[in-house]
């Protein structure tokens, strides 16, 4: 029981911030806000993930989060960084370092992040190919109809290795057939 007498929330409910509030899209809404240890806030919307500091706020987009994790309250991401998009709208991703965010308390901000990262990805597979290699994922994007093909580079891939790029679009070509088909 608090104080008062009355019974109280194990956790508190974190204001969103003026700086996010302000940067937000009029479609935007944010599902939950998380406090981290260091004063920095974690708001997840439709689109993405947003890391408020001080009087910057920063999004990734559910389809450049690569990984999520949670262990003792601490969240590991890591994001993509585009490396290039082919002709036929092939998206190059290399993965970024791992970030972690220390989450000062109790939230659904990891149950929202973990269900938006599995929902983007319609099917993927590990494509290895001489000099090159990455994981072709068929991606949900918010806003948008469709799948988006995306390769998350392995490390050191070099995605001009020859018929590297034509082995990514059959491959994709096979994991759409495989989902119309299922």
């Amino acid at each position: 029981m608090s104080p008062s007498g009355r019974f109280g929330w194990p956790w508190r409910r974190v204001a969103l911030p003026p700086v996010l509030a302000a940067a937000l899209s009029p479609e935007e809404h944010v599902q939950v806000v998380a406090a981290l240890t260091g004063g920095e806030v974690l708001a997840a919307s439709r689109f993405g993930l947003w890391l408020v500091s001080g009087q910057q706020a920063v999004r990734w987009n559910w389809d450049r989060l690569s990984k999520a994790r949670l262990s003792a309250r601490r969240l590991t991401l890591i994001a993509a960084d585009e490396v290039a998009v082919t002709d036929n709208g092939i998206v190059l991703l290399a993965d970024l370092p791992p970030r972690d965010f220390d989450l000062a308390g109790a939230s659904g901000l990891t149950d929202v992040v973990h269900a938006r990262v599995r929902r983007s990805v319609a099917a993927s597979r590990h494509l290895s190919w001489p000099g090159a290699g990455g994981w072709v994922v068929l991606r949900r994007v918010p806003g948008r109809d469709g799948l988006t093909t995306q390769v998350r580079l392995d490390p050191g891939a070099d995605h001009e290795a020859s018929g590297f790029l034509h082995a990514v679009a059959a491959t994709a070509a096979d994991l759409e057939s495989e989902l119309s088909a299922g």
